[in-house]
Formats: structure tokens, C-alpha cells, sequence
């Protein structure tokens, strides 16, 4: 008999138990009538651990970060086997472009560091307007009726501005110079589109492959002085 008012007591401090987490996970309020009401509660975190992208917009643009990528040989790694340091490789463009000119350079960089120290690798090309792009460029706008200017370019004049100790071929940046030399001459086509879905303004790129327009990077242009920027960080990288 004494074991069965143990298990009865037992019995009744779960129940209250419950009772105490089933009134500490809803809110109570009071209506306007003056009767209570009990809105059930939630809430839920999440975390990112990757590097971010970053695109300085200018004047009348949008300029937001993106994970898209161009047709570059390079790109972010996890800092693979075989390298003693981590860094954050990218590309970046600075220049001017109006709706039938284009004159810029194009950055592929590594920055030391985890990409919170110095640049190690910086490669620039110079880029410029051979001809018009492909038509059908308005089709691929998002929310946006038309493409505001797209041109065909060349890169060209390639230049190793930074080079700490061999960092730019022995890296996952691998901007040997046979990467180099296929990346000098290549054509690309290239446009524009003011906030893309509604915000980010993009680069446009056009596959030859399948003969469509695609957002390859979020980028600033403003239509007052054809200032032109993009700078995007494609993650960890070995060197």
C-alpha cells in the first residue's frame, strides 16, 4: 500500500510538471474586452560560417553582396590539402561605361589572412568595348522590363600587380601564367540590370553555350557619370 501512494505522488508531480512547461511556452495577453487570449510562441536561430561577398554600389544603383560567379578559372576553395596558409581569393572591376562605351580593369585577388590581412596575389586586366552584345538580353531582366546597356568585351594588357612569394600560381587561386595568357584576349559579354528582383542591381553575363543571359555578380553603376564597381569574394582559399 505505501509503494502505491509513492507512485500517486509520483504521478502528480509529473502532472504538475507539465502543467508548469505547458504555461512557460505561450504568452498571455488581454483583448480589448477584457477576456484573456494565449498566443503560442517559437523561435529559432540560425548561423552562417562562410565568407561574405561585398559590391560598393555608386550613385542610382544598387550594389548588394552575391553569390553568383563569372567564367573566371579561379575561385574560392576551403583552403585545401597541400597549403600552409588560408586567405579569401576574388574578383573585383573598377571603371567607366555608358550605354556604348566600356572601359574598366578586372582584379583577380587573394587576400591573406582568412582575407582580414594583406593582399598576396593581385592580377588585373584591362577591359574594353569590341562590339555590341547579343541580343535577348531584356528576356533575362527578373522583375525589370530591360537590360540598361550590354556590350561585348576583351580582356587584355595583363598585369601582376602583387605576388607575395609565388602566391598567385601556388595557390587554389592558380592565376598561373597559362591562366593568364587564356584569359588575355577572351571576349565576354556583359550587362546591366537596375535591381535585378526588386533590390540588387546585377552584372549580367551571356552563355554562348545555351544562349542565355544570366545575373553573374551584384554591381554598382551609376547612369549620372558611368561610374562602374563590383567586388565579389568567391570564399576561402588555400595558398
Amino acid at each position: 500500500m505505501k509503494q502505491a501512494c509513492l507512485n500517486l505522488g509520483a504521478l502528480v508531480a509529473i502532472a504538475t510538471l507539465v502543467a508548469a512547461c505547458s504555461s512557460d511556452s505561450s504568452d498571455s495577453s488581454t483583448s480589448d474586452d477584457g477576456s484573456a487570449t494565449t498566443t503560442q510562441t517559437s523561435t529559432s536561430s540560425s548561423t552562417t560560417g562562410t565568407a561574405t561577398n561585398t559590391a560598393a554600389s555608386t550613385t542610382g544603383s544598387g550594389g548588394s553582396n552575391s553569390g553568383t560567379t563569372t567564367g573566371s578559372p579561379s575561385g574560392g576553395g576551403s583552403g585545401g590539402e597541400g597549403f600552409t596558409e588560408v586567405g579569401v581569393c576574388g574578383v573585383r572591376s573598377e571603371g567607366t561605361v555608358t550605354e556604348d562605351s566600356f572601359e574598366t580593369y578586372e582584379e583577380y585577388y587573394l587576400l591573406g589572412d582568412e582575407g582580414l590581412g594583406e593582399e598576396v596575389c593581385v592580377v588585373r586586366f584591362d577591359v574594353t568595348r569590341v562590339g555590341d552584345g547579343p541580343d535577348g538580353c531584356d528576356e533575362f531582366a527578373g522583375q525589370q522590363q530591360s537590360c540598361l546597356w550590354t556590350h561585348l568585351v576583351e580582356f587584355s594588357n595583363p598585369q601582376v600587380l602583387v605576388n607575395e612569394d609565388s602566391a598567385c600560381e601556388n595557390s587554389e587561386l592558380s592565376m598561373t601564367a597559362d591562366a593568364i595568357a587564356e584569359i588575355d584576349g577572351e571576349e565576354r559579354a556583359y550587362g546591366y540590370v537596375f535591381e535585378y528582383q526588386g533590390h540588387d542591381s546585377v552584372l549580367m553575363g551571356y552563355d554562348e553555350a545555351t544562349e542565355v543571359w544570366n545575373p553573374i555578380v551584384n554591381a554598382g553603376w551609376s547612369e549620372d557619370n558611368g561610374a562602374f564597381q563590383f567586388d565579389r569574394r568567391d570564399g576561402f582559399c588555400g595558398y
